[in-house]
């Protein structure tokens, strides 16, 4: 930073699962990228002054987003392949673009005892979900003081999570984080790049203390599901938490959803649907 000035630069395939697993050409598409955001900045800011007056100062910082550039690669393709694309416009055919979507859940204040249960949503089966991470952050929105970049581990000894009558993982984590018994839920951290990815190796960012310390999430792999059989009347997302001690006050849970999204396009009219 710079005179109160910054900048950077985000690939699309950090935020958007379509820009990460779509890799094919779109033909006559418009985009349309919208920006939500908060009431105040507080959550995209952290406090290290000890002054308490001047702290108060500067939890009235403000960020000004003073141009936002959208790029997106622009492909030129040979005659022949032009002809080819060509074909394809005038032929009034919808194209599939099949990807996986994140979608994140939150439940704002979780109650405190050592047993929870939380209904996170309900899908059609076309939007299967395929892997599920979970977060807890104890006293951290809208204070400035904490880095809403790290996570809490509430103590947290076991987690499930039931697609109506089938429950993830089959064996219990039995994880104590006081004593540094955690290594099952870092082994599935591990292997999330691998499954993800599909990759035979991981190189994670977080090593098995930093894990503990920044982000002591829960990632749970339900991609290897039997897709013959169709549910017509809907899939139920529901977790079950266990801690070993009662939560702390004023702590939230979130669920990031990465699940099957399929969108359908004209090239011809231009009109995008989602299945």
């Amino acid at each position: 930073m710079s005179n109160d000035y910054f900048s950077v630069c985000i690939p699309l395939r950090h935020l958007f699962g379509f820009c990460e697993d779509y890799k094919r050409i779109l033909m006559n598409c418009s985009q349309q990228l919208i920006l939500n955001r908060a009431s105040n900045d507080m959550d995209a800011l952290q406090i290290f002054e000890t002054d308490n007056t001047k702290a108060i100062e500067l939890s009235k910082t403000k960020i000004i987003l003073n141009k936002v550039l959208w790029k997106m690669p622009m492909i030129k393709v040979a005659n022949k392949e032009k002809l080819r694309l060509m074909k394809v416009i005038d032929s009034h055919k919808s194209i599939k673009c099949p990807f996986r979507t994140w979608e994140l859940a939150e439940y704002p204040f979780l109650p405190t005892n050592t047993r929870h249960s939380w209904s996170v949503r309900t899908c059609n089966n076309l939007e299967k979900p395929r892997y599920v991470i979970i977060g807890f952050q104890t006293d951290r929105k809208n204070t400035g003081s904490k880095s809403m970049a790290v996570f809490d581990h509430c103590n947290l000894t076991n987690l499930k999570v039931y697609l109506n009558t089938q429950v993830y993982p089959y064996e219990d984590f039995r994880a104590d984080y006081p004593n540094n018994l955690y290594s099952l839920f870092y082994n599935s951290y591990i292997q999330f790049q691998r499954t993800y990815y599909d990759r035979d190796w991981a190189s994670p960012l977080l090593n098995h203390s930093k894990f503990k310390d920044i982000m002591p999430v829960a990632v749970i792999d339900m991609s290897r599901q039997d897709d013959d059989i169709k549910i017509n009347s809907g899939l139920d997302l529901r977790l079950e938490f266990e801690f070993s001690n009662a939560v702390p006050e004023k702590t939230t849970a979130y669920c990031l959803v990465i699940h099957d999204q399929i969108i359908i396009y004209n090239p011809f009219s231009g009109d995008v649907r989602k299945l």
